[in-house]
């Protein structure tokens, strides 16, 4: 039971960001650290770049790195992504000082201090990283990030294009990049696959998950096959995380509350589930759910990107290491889910350093790499994507970088908007209430999800 919480706690933590991850191992040791401020080079660094050409974006007068000196200031929400950051940074550059700020993000810590810091134009670190849930936020802030078009103009284009979605704002500016990327998939149980469905080969599992239509189908065999004991998915937010990423428009359009057809047919696909059974109706995050995972008899498929692999299926199924237990295929839907974004600030006097810092961990081949291999994390690459990990997940048992690769691009980061974590979490009360029966109708649902948007966005216009 000890385990079983850690493991849950984990996942608490990293739920929203891959980036996030070593950052909730550090934490249950040293506390919060909020505030806590460091040059971080008592680190032990897990990335490195070598500087031999594979720079992206090198200064036009052929500067090295070492030939940079000065003091820049950086802020991040992670006790441990930060500090290693900062100590590789430096063994390639090794004469900018790095003035290291973390602050968990444990109730919003982090977001309320670095908004509070760019609205009164006081105490805002050069450089400062955000996490999918709120990056948009600061991407769309007046005065928060810096405008990247320039210097950035080489190196997007080897990044994956909903990356640079993400980080673009409204009017077309780039402001934020990120190191890392979160495609999604989706993970299946073998053994069960096997025994229920008669294959468990990718190629089959992914057909009959090609539509709403097939999905159901395969829910309807499954519970059949097993007595009632097995249901396609441990919770409606699993499809939840495909069906948003598939959605043509994002919450908001034009300062409107935007329905997407894709919502409506969530509503309906989660209801279909729950009354038929067809999904085991626990809550993601919760022992419960942590613990379907490794019983056979819960569920056999989730939602799947990259860094569900070791911190999702292999934190809490003791056995997938061992290999054999899951495989991975595509998603009826393309989607993304979770990430972290970095930016410069808007009025940074050390907009120079900043960059180079900010290129050193977005943009060096080398870097992402390494970073990936060594954390279990998805470079932001198209040329490492293309040549593929060393090795084949010994989980999953393919190779990450080649079954991603084929459609990343396909992925719509346009969908993600600034107010999503509260749009999101008024949609998640109100389905939760509509499934569990207190809501009759999905009208009432709606209507329930509408007026908390009105009460909550007053600036968002509710029809």
């Amino acid at each position: 039971m000890k385990k079983s919480k850690k493991v849950l706690a984990l996942l608490v933590c990293i739920f929203m960001t891959a980036g996030s991850l070593t950052a909730c191992l550090s934490d249950k040791n040293s506390g919060d650290n909020g505030g806590n401020e460091s040059s971080g080079n008592n680190q032990q660094a897990s990335v490195e770049g070598n500087g031999n050409g594979t720079n992206e974006g090198t200064n036009e007068e052929g500067k090295k790195p070492e030939d940079y000196e000065g003091e820049i200031s950086f802020w991040h929400f992670n006790s441990s992504e930060g500090p290693k950051i900062v100590e590789a940074f430096n063994k390639l550059y090794p004469n900018i000082k790095v003035k290291m700020t973390i602050v968990s993000d444990r109730d919003s810590q982090y977001q309320n201090k670095l908004t509070t810091a760019i609205r009164s134009g006081t105490g805002v670190p050069d450089v400062f990283v955000a996490e999918s849930a709120f990056a948009k936020r600061l991407v769309e802030m007046p005065g928060a990030f810096a405008d990247l078009n320039q210097m950035a103009k080489d190196v997007v284009s080897k990044m994956i294009p909903f990356t640079v979605q993400v980080g673009t704002d409204k009017n077309g500016v780039v402001k934020a990049l990120s190191h890392q990327a979160a495609p999604g998939a989706i993970a299946y149980k073998k053994p069960v696959a096997k025994k229920y469905l008669g294959t468990d080969d990718p190629k089959d599992i992914a057909q009959m998950m090609s539509s709403e239509e097939k999905m159901l189908e395969t829910a309807r065999i499954l519970k059949e096959k097993s007595g009632g004991k097995v249901a396609l998915f441990p919770t409606w937010e699993e499809p939840k995380k495909i069906y948003l990423g598939a959605r043509n428009q994002g919450w908001v359009v034009d300062n409107k509350l935007v329905i997407d057809d894709k919502v409506l047919q969530l509503i309906d696909f989660s209801k279909t589930l729950r009354d038929n059974k067809y999904e085991a109706a626990l809550t993601q995050w919760t022992p419960g759910w942590a613990s379907a995972i490794a019983d056979d008899e819960k569920a056999m498929v989730l939602a799947c990107p990259p860094w569900g692999v070791p911190w999702i299926i292999n934190s809490n199924d003791q056995k997938a290491a061992d290999g054999g237990r899951w495989g991975i295929t595509t998603a009826p839907f393309n989607y993304f889910w979770g990430g972290t974004w970095m930016g410069i600030y808007d009025k940074s006097q050390q907009k120079e350093l900043a960059w180079e810092f900010l290129k050193f961990f977005t943009a060096n081949k080398d870097t992402l790499r390494k970073w990936a291999l060594d954390n279990q994390d998805f470079p932001n690459n198209l040329d490492i994507l293309a040549e593929g990990a060393p090795s084949d997940s010994k989980v999953v048992g393919t190779n990450l970088f080649k079954f991603y690769e084929p459609f990343v691009k396909e992925i719509n980061g346009e969908v993600l908007t600034q107010y999503d974590d509260i749009i999101e979490r008024a949609f998640d009360n109100s389905m939760t209430s509509y499934l569990a029966g207190k809501y009759k109708t999905k009208d009432e649902m709606l209507k329930a999800f509408k007026d908390n948007i009105k009460s909550n966005l007053k600036d968002i216009q509710v029809e």
